[in-house]
Formats: structure tokens, sequence, C-alpha cells
């Protein structure tokens, strides 16, 4: 399918795991791509070219931490000026930190919390502008079970992906005057490099609680990502779908 042949997406952490699974989905889809990702390597671009050619399509990347927020203001105005008119913006950039709240340091949440949340805000707000020019923009945001349902350890985590999972909700009453559709997503555990840092014993327990008995593929999280931005979910706005295989 071309769903979205000569449409533009912006997506936040694209160079593995999840991002980069939405990426290939929407090259295969036509789509023209701003991959954006905090580190530049020789790997992820020559992965790029490679997506890119296979399917015929333009991306573009844009490396900025999403930590530091002049990084930030900067990969803005680049975005801007490269994408007048912006069809997708997909937040999925986001890193992890499991600890009880009584050992985590609140520098610890603030820095979750800048990369998870506000960032993500800051690009959002900031892309507004184009997603406006397009003709029935989508905005994805990249939520988490752990947002949802909590669990010992996720105070940091949890609460910047509940953060988000309520952003969601808002700005889809706020931004549909412009018919700017907003949904999210939230996954169980996908097999990623996030999943090993949260070691074994999470993982495992993650795959005993899920009705499918396994981890998620960082493709069938994509699936839903890519459906959601597409004309096939024109009449779905304001949801947070939760891709958990089943969780109890």
């Amino acid at each position: 399918m071309n769903r979205f042949k000569g449409k533009n997406i912006v997506i936040t952490g694209s160079s593995r795991g999840i991002g980069l699974a939405i990426l290939e989905l929407f090259a295969q889809e036509g789509a023209n791509i701003a991959a954006c990702s905090n580190k530049q390597s020789g790997a992820i671009m020559l992965k790029y070219k490679e997506i890119a050619a296979k399917n015929n399509i333009q991306i573009t990347p844009y490396f900025f931490d999403m930590a530091n927020e002049d990084e930030v203001k900067k990969g803005l105005k680049e975005l801007k000026t490269a994408m007048p008119v912006i069809d997708v913006l997909v937040n999925n950039a986001g890193i992890s930190h499991i600890a009880p709240f009584m050992m985590s340091k609140m520098e610890d949440l603030h820095h979750v919390f800048q990369i998870n949340y506000f960032s993500q805000m800051a690009l959002t707000q900031g892309l507004l502008g184009c997603l406006k020019k397009a003709k029935g923009a989508s905005i994805v945001n990249m939520t988490s079970i752990a947002g949802l349902d909590g669990g010992i350890g996720v105070t940091a985590y949890g609460s910047s992906k509940a953060a988000i999972a309520l952003t969601t909700k808002v700005l889809a009453q706020e931004l549909a005057f412009f018919k700017i559709r907003v949904n999210g997503v939230a996954p169980g555990m996908v097999e990623t490099d996030m999943a090993i840092s949260m070691g074994e014993k999470a993982a495992e327990n993650t795959s005993n609680s899920a009705a499918l008995k396994r981890l998620a593929q960082p493709e069938e999280v994509a699936q839903m990502v890519v459906f959601l931005a597409s004309e096939q979910a024109s009449y779905i706005t304001g949801q947070i779908v939760r891709v958990d295989g089943g969780i109890k």
C-alpha cells in the first residue's frame, strides 16, 4: 500500500527499536521522513540510505539531544525550514528509568521528564504551524502501560508517560478545530534495547503476565502507530490504544 505517498512524516527516536520499525513501515507506505535521533553514527546513516533507496523515498536525518533544550530548539528550527507542511508527527523518543521512589534522585526525575515529556511538547507546539497546513494531520504519541497501570519502580518513567497520555486527550480536543487528530499508543514491554536495560527478570514477569506469554516485537507496535496516523483511522482521536499482549 501507499497510504502516505508524498506525505511528510516526522519521527523522534527513530534510530532503533520501535522508532526504527515505525520509520520502516512509513517508508514502505511511500512517506518522506524526517528522522530525528540524538546521536549520529555511520551505521544508522547507512540504514536510512538503504531504506530510502529500497522504497524510493527521502529520509532526512536530524540529530539533536532531547535532554538539551537549546539543541531541541535548533532541531525544531531546522525541521520547520525543511518541512513547512507536516502530515504526521510521531513522538516516540524516550528513556526508561526503573528505581524505587525512595532511591530516585530528583535530578533523575527531571531528566526523564525532559526527554519523555517536555521535549516532546516543545516539538509538538513548535511544529503546530506546519501540521495545520496539512489536510487532516495526525499526531501519535508513544506512551506506555506503565503510565496507565503504574507498578513498582516506575515513578519517573511511568509518570512521564502518564503525562503524555493525558496531554494526548487534551490536545485531541484542542486541535480538533484544525482537523488534527491526536492519539497515543501504550505498549507493554517490547523486545528492544530498552527491555534489555530493564533486566531479564522484568521481561520474564511481563511475559508471564501477558495472555500471549511473550514480549511484543517492535513491528507490532509500529503497525498500530501507522494505522492511527492513516485515513483508516479518520474518526479516531483522543484514544490511548494498548498494545500489550493482554496484560492481566
